[in-house]
């Protein structure tokens, strides 16, 4: 199903985080970081992605990185860096994309450093907030997080 937002937006901030729209001039310091948390990426994202793959290199991930912004351009999924506060490190990714599954206006992916776990569920409810409020996403689906990924692959079959 495609993604039909009221509005489609391109930076947030808060008092914990700034996000920008995925874009190449990123993709060395979201590189370092993907690669910090690669073991940790691996199961968040197991059954969903392969990503990131251990050899994976700057130049992938500037690939990578064109997509999303492709992706973001055309209105198929919306993906965002994760800075501080300050704008200055970048900290994980949020990750908007089209639900497969009747009943989820959109599917909500995010993740941070493994040194700021704590703050994953103040980024989640920000997020979901950010959603309804300003893009008219009611219902995200969480895959992998509040929705087991068996269930949702189940749920895909049955839409």
């Amino acid at each position: 199903m495609p993604l039909t937002p009221k509005a489609i937006h391109q930076y947030y901030q808060d008092a914990n985080f700034t996000l920008h729209v995925m874009h190449p001039k990123f993709s060395e310091i979201d590189y370092e970081l993907v690669m910090r948390n690669q073991v940790r990426l691996r199961q968040l994202f197991a059954g969903q992605t392969e990503w990131p793959k251990p050899d994976m290199t700057v130049a992938d991930n500037t690939a990578a990185m064109e997509h999303h912004l492709r992706e973001f351009n055309e209105n198929i999924a919306y993906g965002f860096c994760v800075f501080d506060a300050d704008n200055k490190e970048c900290i994980g990714t949020v990750y908007i994309d089209a639900s497969e599954v009747d009943g989820y206006d959109c599917e909500l992916h995010y993740w941070l450093d493994e040194s700021l776990i704590a703050l994953e569920a103040v980024l989640k409810e920000r997020m979901l907030t950010w959603l309804k409020d300003k893009w008219g996403f009611d219902n995200p689906a969480l895959v992998a997080r509040e929705i087991p990924l068996a269930q949702w692959q189940n749920m895909k079959k049955a839409s």
